[in-house]
């Protein structure tokens, strides 16, 4: 019985394997190995709460003291000073007030100096003028009528308009509105009859009233006033 007494005893006294103290287990150790830790089953940590990081290195400046800041903030001030180290104080655009003055022909036509101001006193006054179209070698025609609108290029809006033109006799097109002209198909809107004033053995002098008429400044060769006794 003795025997067996003391054989128990000495079962009792033999430490277990899984009892001896690992200093690789221990979190407070130098020789701490994480991983082992990591791969040591019901391993119980001292501190169940504590903070998780992504990586050693924020580990490494939580325990020296040293907070990293928020990203974002990091990106935002890398921004500003990147904005302040490319465009210097005197390079940054000037906020100017834009002007709502609204410029067209209408409203050119009132402020129009040198010889564009005799159109204007036409128009305002509504007198008629007499103006000489060209073509490609020589003078086409003239035109009386009234002035509706200009602009800086001589281009002209006339109302109730006499023009009168000189064209070529033998043409291979018969003109529109003339006894030659046969369409089959006829159009939706006419030209203002034509009719001949004066004919020669190679050309014939045209004449056609018209309500409106837009002349191009290129084709005008000079214009006059017609005095207002001269009215018809």
């Amino acid at each position: 019985m003795a025997s067996d007494g003391m054989s128990n005893v000495g079962n009792e006294e033999e430490p277990n394997d899984n009892d001896k103290y690992n200093p690789k287990l221990d979190f407070f150790s130098e020789e701490f190995d994480p991983l082992l830790a990591l791969k040591t089953p019901n391993l119980v940590v001292p501190v169940s709460n504590a903070t998780t990081h992504d990586n050693l290195q924020k580990f490494k400046s939580v325990v020296e003291g040293k907070r990293q800041e928020n990203t974002s903030k990091v990106a935002e001030i890398s921004t500003e000073v990147s904005i302040e180290r490319r465009w210097l104080p005197h390079q940054l655009p000037i906020q100017v007030k834009r002007k709502t003055i609204s410029k067209n022909v209408l409203s050119k036509m009132e402020t129009v100096v040198g010889p564009l101001q005799l159109l204007k006193t036409c128009k305002d006054n509504q007198h008629r003028i007499k103006v000489w179209t060209r073509h490609s070698h020589g003078i086409r025609g003239f035109c009386i009528g009234y002035i509706a609108a200009f602009d800086k290029h001589w281009n002209l809006a006339l109302e109730d308009v006499e023009e009168v033109w000189t064209r070529p006799k033998r043409r291979k097109v018969p003109a529109l509105n003339s006894a030659k002209a046969d369409l089959k198909i006829q159009p939706k809107v006419l030209p203002p009859p034509v009719t001949i004033v004066k004919s020669t053995k190679k050309t014939e002098t045209c004449s056609r009233h018209v309500s409106q008429l837009l002349l191009r400044g290129e084709h005008i060769a000079y214009i006059v006033v017609i005095p207002d006794e001269t009215k018809s």
